[in-house]
């Protein structure tokens, strides 16, 4: 599992661009830094915010435009269609393009600032290019499994976290006890076995231990039970 200065999200990877872009230029002659690449890194920034702004002024354009057509097709209580029909709305001005790979540039370039003799614990952490300090403990992890019936069949999911996998077990009320059903490498999880011909209705239980580099790590999850007929 690496870990890295650079948030994972594009948003907070915005907002972290942004502080390091606005503040290079306080520090960028005594990194070796020109000034040129002061200014790529602030063409980078502004792009790559325009776009995420973008994004965002698209979806909540469109959600609002497929809300206008669910009361299109169908009256909703006591509202009413608005007059004015969804559209997007003027756009800003688009900043200029940049080469691909921002954030393998900027990556690089706070690898060379690391390196610099004049580089500071503080300057670092003013840029924002100190890797966090993990209090990442494995022992504790325990999954939580949330369980609803998808068709008459039951439909596990739980949050995947920091784990590779997960075991999950079973256990049909069959004197068998909990059995492993599989590694499960995404977060759900929809089981297809058929009830017992002798049995209409049963309740199935299950639990979760999740598992990194091949090895089941933590506490297996509390067992979590649903109520199965057959179809």
């Amino acid at each position: 599992m690496t870990t890295t200065f650079i948030p994972s999200s594009d948003n907070d990877k915005a907002v972290w661009l942004n502080n390091f872009s606005t503040k290079l230029g306080t520090y960028a002659a005594s990194l070796g830094v020109t000034a040129a690449e002061v200014t790529a890194t602030q063409k980078d920034a502004s792009l790559f915010q325009y776009i995420i702004n973008l994004l965002e002024v698209y979806r909540q354009t469109l959600k609002n435009l497929t809300g206008y057509k669910t009361q299109v097709k169908h009256a909703v209580g006591q509202q009413h269609l608005s007059a004015v029909i969804p559209a997007l709305p003027t756009l800003a001005t688009a900043p200029p393009t940049v080469p691909e790979g921002v954030f393998d540039r900027v990556s690089k370039l706070a690898a060379r600032i690391k390196n610099s003799v004049n580089y500071t614990d503080n300057i670092g952490s003013d840029l924002g290019i100190i890797t966090p300090t993990s209090n990442f403990d494995a022992s504790t992890m325990q999954p939580t499994l949330k369980i609803k019936l998808d068709a008459g069949r039951p439909h596990i999911k739980w949050i995947k976290g920091d784990s590779d996998a997960m075991d999950l077990y079973v256990d049909r009320d069959d004197g068998v006890g909990f059995v492993l059903l599989g590694r499960l490498m995404r977060n759900e999880y929809v089981d297809i076995a058929s009830l017992p011909a002798n049995k209409p209705i049963d309740e199935w239980n299950y639990k979760g231990i999740y598992v990194i580099a091949d090895q089941p790590v933590g506490m297996y999850s509390s067992v979590s039970s649903v109520t199965v007929k057959k179809l």
